[in-house]
């Protein structure tokens, strides 16, 4: 089409990982356009927790951000019936309302010159020229230099390219609305083994979820095995929301499109956490495109660990990993130094 639109970054998403993306483009000077589907602010399932390491990435990268948070800093971990295991963490978790920080990362891209387009994605071809030819449903086509997927979990850009994915896990959801308790709290079983039940409190509410990484589509099975916990906790049962992680990171296989966060399956293998993996691949992207390197240079660190965290996960719900896990929640003391560890260790290159 002689009408279509060039742009020499095109950007398919608005959640974190695309909009951090975007925002590091307009402060590098380069021309970005972002094309999402929903208009914000949108929920999202998510517990919206964000680390020390996550927050402390957030504040380098966006200089100045803001977005409402709780601090929570107590923790409390059962296996089966035992006793619970409680510690105080070294640093917070900012529990967020992930409606409210996705708009909140949104309006910083968009108050710093950054463009926004609704629309959706339907697939992409790579031209003679080296140029990318996105095709919205709309009919409407836009041709960039580089085509950064970040359109989450069910990533048409990712299934174009790769299929189905082989790995995923189920996050099961429900919110206590107008009631905040103090504290995060994880519950280990063989009920749910490969997952967990757990509750986050949140900015005015409490969030309590289940996530399981076996037979992720029996979803009636699932629903009924958070029903049966939420009841064993005294919590009664509300409506349930649900979503697919996408768990099998895959390779960069075309230094013109990009894919970051979960939409490249950037997430933590064993807890689920995405946000700082959204953040950091968003960064490693827009080096790639402002040096004019290859994505599978500037986010090696994140492709290896991504490895590292499928040996982990299979160790950690091993019947041996799981007796060790028994054993550790009887030494709150280890737990405490394990955590605090874990959410402070990485480090970033800027």
């Amino acid at each position: 089409m002689e009408n279509k639109r060039h742009i020499d970054v095109l950007i398919i998403g608005a959640g974190p990982a695309g909009s951090v993306c975007g925002s590091l483009l307009k402060q590098a000077g380069v021309e970005c356009l972002i094309v999402d589907q929903a208009t914000f602010p949108r929920d999202k399932v998510c517990g919206g927790g964000l680390t020390v390491k996550a927050w402390r990435l957030l504040d380098m990268l966006l200089p100045g951000i803001q977005y409402n948070y709780r601090p929570i800093t107590r923790m409390r971990c059962q296996f089966e019936n035992d006793a619970v295991c409680e510690f105080q963490a070294e640093y917070p978790i900012r529990m967020t309302r992930r409606k409210d920080f996705d708009y909140s990362l949104l309006q910083y891209y968009l108050d710093h010159g950054g463009e926004l387009m609704k629309g959706s994605f339907a697939r992409f071809d790579q031209q003679a020229d080296g140029q990318v030819l996105v095709t919205l449903k709309s009919g409407e086509q836009i041709s960039c230099r580089y085509l950064v997927a970040a359109d989450g979990s069910n990533s048409q850009i990712r299934q174009q390219i790769h299929g189905d994915s082989k790995l995923r896990a189920m996050f099961l959801e429900q919110f206590d609305e107008g009631k905040e308790s103090d504290d995060v709290f994880v519950h280990f079983s063989n009920n749910y083994r490969p997952g967990v039940f757990y509750k986050f409190s949140s900015v005015g509410r409490d969030m309590y979820g289940y996530a399981s990484v076996e037979t992720n589509d029996d979803m009636p099975r699932h629903k009924a095995g958070f029903k049966q916990a939420l009841t064993k906790f005294g919590v009664p049962v509300g409506r349930i929301c649900g979503a697919y992680i996408q768990l099998d990171t895959v390779p960069h296989t075309a230094d013109n499109v990009i894919l970051i966060g979960d939409a490249g399956g950037f997430a933590n293998k064993l807890t689920g956490e995405g946000l700082y993996d959204a953040f950091k691949t968003a960064a490693n992207a827009k080096r790639a495109i402002v040096e004019g390197r290859s994505f599978s240079e500037t986010n090696k660190e994140e492709f290896r660990k991504m490895e590292h965290q499928k040996k982990v996960y299979e160790f950690f719900f091993s019947p041996i990993g799981w007796r060790l896990l028994r054993w550790a929640l009887r030494c709150p003391r280890i737990i405490k130094w394990l955590f605090d560890a874990k959410m402070k260790r990485e480090t970033f290159r800027a």
